[in-house]
């Protein structure tokens, strides 16, 4: 998808307040059930692959399903490249043809995050993709945290005066901050910083991305949006939903043929995926 595309769906997220789903996946039954979702509710999403889904599914191959999708329903989604850790992730997308690519230095120091993401953007915006940046580190594990409560956790928030000097000096096009979100689902709410997302808005200007949307409440996702996030990540909720229903099939059916036990799990994904299109307001917009 062309940068120019990628730049009007932003803009049109930001403009009509919806944000558009970011949705990860490491096989072909995974990114079709987002991609079922999405058609049928003709919604604008990205479909992701971290580094680390990106590394077991091959880049080349996550290119392949998302042109083989693309001949079904042609630019209903971008394929993106999610928490890229080192300039090597970037360049493999690139070489891939991935249409967008997210650098996540926010674990590093600010000025060294802030020089490799500049040399980042410089990559990417030379080969015609967007690219997101991240500051203010967006911890925990996409998975589901049983025994641990958000409280538990070290969030390191996003200094909006800061964000606005990484912005101009790195280039990105949009930037995923922290305002009290981490990855993962844990025991009870995050507590979501809505006075830091509306005063981070008031200093950037490119689009802003929320992570860590499996964890966030209803009631806060739709706040958060009301405020200027254009694009939140689901991961979490999306593996719990296949895993549960792959094991729940697998144990009512004596059955060795993955075509017999898969489809209860890619319909959970599905769902998943068709609950946070409405939830992100973003149905009906292509």
């Amino acid at each position: 998808m062309r940068y120019t595309t990628i730049k009007k769906r932003y803009s049109a997220a930001l403009k009509g307040k919806y944000a558009m789903g970011a949705f990860n996946f490491c096989d072909s039954d995974i990114a079709m059930a987002i991609f079922n979702a999405a058609r049928k509710l003709k919604a604008p999403i990205i479909m992701e692959t971290s580094s680390g889904e990106m590394h077991h599914l091959h880049p080349q191959v996550a290119r392949g399903i998302a042109d083989g999708l693309n001949r079904i329903e042609n630019n209903i989604f971008i394929l993106h490249l999610d928490h890229g850790k080192t300039l090597e992730n970037v360049k493999e997308a690139i070489k891939a043809g991935y249409d967008s690519v997210h650098f996540d230095g926010s674990a590093l120091p600010y000025r060294q995050n802030l020089d490799l993401t500049r040399k980042a953007a410089l990559l990417a915006h030379k080969h015609g993709l967007w690219i997101e940046g991240e500051l203010g580190h967006v911890g925990g594990s996409s998975t589901l945290h049983k025994d641990t409560s958000y409280s538990s956790l070290e969030i390191i928030k996003t200094d909006p005066q800061q964000a606005r000097d990484f912005v101009q000096k790195t280039g990105i096009d949009s930037l995923a901050s922290n305002i009290g979100n981490v990855h993962g689902i844990w025991k009870g709410l995050p507590d979501i910083d809505f006075r830091l997302l509306a005063e981070i808005r008031k200093h950037i200007h490119i689009p802003l991305v929320l992570h860590g949307g499996s964890g966030i409440a209803p009631f806060q996702i739709r706040k958060a949006i009301s405020l200027g996030i254009s694009k939140i990540n689901v991961n979490s909720e999306m593996r719990v939903a296949f895993s549960t229903a792959l094991k729940k099939s697998l144990a009512k059916k004596d059955t060795f043929v993955p075509t017999e036990y898969l489809p209860e799990a890619i319909s959970a994904v599905q769902k998943v995926v068709d609950g946070k299109i409405r939830l992100f307001k973003s149905a009906n917009r292509l």
